[in-house]
């Protein structure tokens, strides 16, 4: 048995019953689709390395399909099988890049030769793919914080590898603080576009007319306070990606003009007559479950459909804790590097341990924070276990507020400011969580803290 995979798509149950037996006999992983619809599904759920398409079906043609296949998944060959009567068909999905064409009825072995024929390019492209990420990577000085060795890094890893050198959308999802503005950013870097701008934005922190004036621009007068003009996130990224972080907060007025850039690459600024086109790349993150946002009407099915083109879950930092250790050392190292002159401090076992059994709600964000916290702490060249608990699990809020500067009689409000800030704090800086524990709205606590939206950029 190979690793090869093999698309079979034919409206007849008996021709593919048929060619799944014979490939399967040669080695090959076999997989089948009735209509196009569903071999779409298999493609993105499934590595599928060559599909075999008959041009003749009902719903979604091959030709159609072919198309389909070539915007989302562009390194999955394509072999499309047609009667006497549509070579004019196979022509134009050669020309649409299909590898070659079949005219029924064939010789099987006619087949076979083909398949082989077309696996080998596969695979030759796929080693093409991954000697450009590889290049990129060895260009990059320093990969940030794609540091881990435990097997559900590695596997997710291996994904933004193999998902990095494709045009496709990808849709990146995990708990907030686990690192997906991390690897938004590799998917970026181990790219063919490494060379061009890499654009970020969070969402959740645009309101109104600021969505699509941030996103597609506008021009001067198009509403109160645009007093020129100015371009957009999507055309300033038009040869570089666009990394739209907390995607699950775009406004429902926003949704449907993202979609027609993705479906079309064409846009129109705000108070502008005419369209525009960009060719960004398209990442986008959330830490919502969208799927359950679709279904409460939140959040549009095909918007999502078109992001999810590959999905990339950030594992928690608890589901791979052998790898804490080197994220510790990585972490010190780099804040020791920010504060020149700081030396780096030994760990002691015993406090390595206390972080390693740590449950990190707030995951790499808040052990970003402790270890920061734990170098302005440390009296000694090595982080003791009594140090660290006392940072992961902090006295209760009127004791941390007396030591704060809470001696004094203050201003109520400026209580407030002071609490929510500590919140944020012990809680590794995830807004969410703190929003949530505190029972307020997240644009509540930045309104208190008085975040400017550079500051608040993140949240991955």
């Amino acid at each position: 048995m190979t690793d090869k995979h093999v698309l079979i798509v034919d409206d007849e149950e008996l021709y593919r019953e048929l060619l799944c037996g014979r490939l399967g006999r040669q080695g090959y992983r076999v997989s089948e689709a009735a209509d196009g619809e569903a071999a779409l599904r298999c493609i993105e759920h499934a590595d599928i390395d060559l599909a075999l398409i008959d041009i003749k079906m009902p719903g979604m043609d091959g030709i159609a399909l072919l198309e389909r296949i070539k915007r989302v998944a562009p390194r999955v060959e394509v072999v499309v099988l047609t009667g006497h009567g549509s070579i004019d068909s196979a022509i134009a999905a050669m020309k649409l890049g299909a590898f070659d064409y079949l005219t029924k009825p064939y010789q099987l072995t006619e087949l076979d030769l083909i398949v082989a024929r077309a696996l080998e390019r596969s695979a030759l492209a796929r080693r093409c793919d991954a000697l450009a990420v590889e290049v990129q990577r060895l260009r990059c000085n320093e990969d940030e914080g794609m540091v881990g060795h435990s097997a559900p890094w590695q596997q997710m890893l291996e994904r933004v590898r193999r998902a990095a050198p494709l045009d496709v959308p990808v849709l990146i999802t995990g708990e907030s603080g686990a690192g997906k503005e991390v690897v938004a950013a590799a998917l970026h870097r181990w790219s063919r576009r490494a060379g061009e701008a890499y654009v970020p934005v969070n969402c959740g922190l645009l309101e109104g007319e600021l969505v699509e004036s941030e996103l597609f621009g506008h021009k001067r007068g198009a509403f109160t306070g645009a007093s020129a003009d100015r371009e957009g996130l999507f055309e300033l990224a038009s040869a570089g990606t666009l990394f739209l972080d907390e995607i699950g907060e775009l406004p429902a007025a926003c949704q449907a003009k993202l979609l027609r850039v993705l479906d079309s690459g064409e846009f129109r600024p705000l108070g502008a007559s005419t369209q525009r086109r960009t060719g960004a790349r398209v990442i986008a993150a959330t830490h919502r479950d969208l799927d359950a946002a679709v279904a409460a009407g939140r959040f549009r099915h095909d918007l999502l459909f078109r992001l999810n083109v590959v999905h990339i879950v950030v594992p928690p930092l608890r589901a791979r804790r052998d790898d804490i250790p080197l994220l510790v050392e990585h972490l010190l190292q780099r804040a020791a590097r920010r504060n020149t002159g700081t030396p780096v401090p030994r760990m002691d076992p015993a406090a390595m341990q206390r972080l390693v059994d740590y449950p990190w709600p707030g995951n790499v964000r808040e052990l970003r924070n402790v270890l920061e916290r734990l170098l302005v702490f440390a009296e000694r060249d090595t982080l003791d276990a009594p140090l660290v608990d006392s940072l992961l699990h902090p006295a209760a809020a009127p004791t941390a507020m007396r030591s704060a500067g809470f001696e004094r009689i203050v201003p109520l409000a400026e209580q407030e400011q002071a609490y929510v800030r500590w919140a944020v704090d012990s809680l590794g800086g995830n807004v969410s969580a703190a929003a949530t524990r505190l029972g307020i709205a997240r644009s509540t606590i930045y309104r208190l803290l008085r975040v400017q939206p550079d500051e608040r950029h993140g949240g991955g």
